[in-house]
């Protein structure tokens, strides 16, 4: 891939945290079979293709929070910087520190993928072709509950760091 935008580099760094805390079957479990079932749920037993109004009101909602995630990669950057010395590299604070910022960066990929297809959904909304649509509905419900899981490890580990973590 391209150098200057390969994300396979945050991708990998996400997924190497996951295997140092939980099992493989865990991992499938939350942050694929999950979103595969509620894809399956809305699409199939719901019949819940993505409206405009609802694609808009995702958009705003991503947009949303790629800003904020963007704030708290810079805050636990900062913090990392700061705080993380080369006596303290192998302490819990520190391994958790850089979890939390690959996992939020990875967060943050997500959510610009996300509004990336909601954007293309935008546009195909416009040529009222239901295959399509159906395709990139299944893709952002997919993605959202990815997103979801995702934000709720990030919520996990920054509640050890604060309230856990020694």
């Amino acid at each position: 891939m391209i150098p200057l935008i390969g994300i396979g580099v945050i991708i990998q760094k996400h997924f190497e945290t996951l295997q140092e805390d939980a099992k493989w079957f865990w991992q499938f479990g939350l942050f694929f079979f999950i979103p595969f079932v509620v894809t399956v749920f809305f699409l199939l037993f719901l019949n819940k293709g993505l409206t405009s109004d609802s694609t808009n009101a995702l958009i705003t909602a991503f947009s949303i929070f790629t800003g904020l995630l963007l704030n708290v990669i810079l805050i636990i950057f900062a913090i990392v910087d700061r705080s993380v010395r080369p006596e303290s590299q192998g302490s819990k604070k520190s391994k958790l520190l850089h979890h939390l910022y690959a996992n939020s960066i990875y967060a943050l990929l997500i959510s610009v993928l996300i509004l990336i297809v909601l954007l293309i959904t935008v546009i195909l909304n416009d040529w009222k072709n239901s295959a399509l649509i159906l395709i990139s509905s299944a893709i952002v419900y997919f993605g959202v509950s990815h997103f979801i899981m995702t934000l709720l490890m990030i919520f996990r580990r920054l509640y050890v760091l604060l309230f856990d973590c020694n």
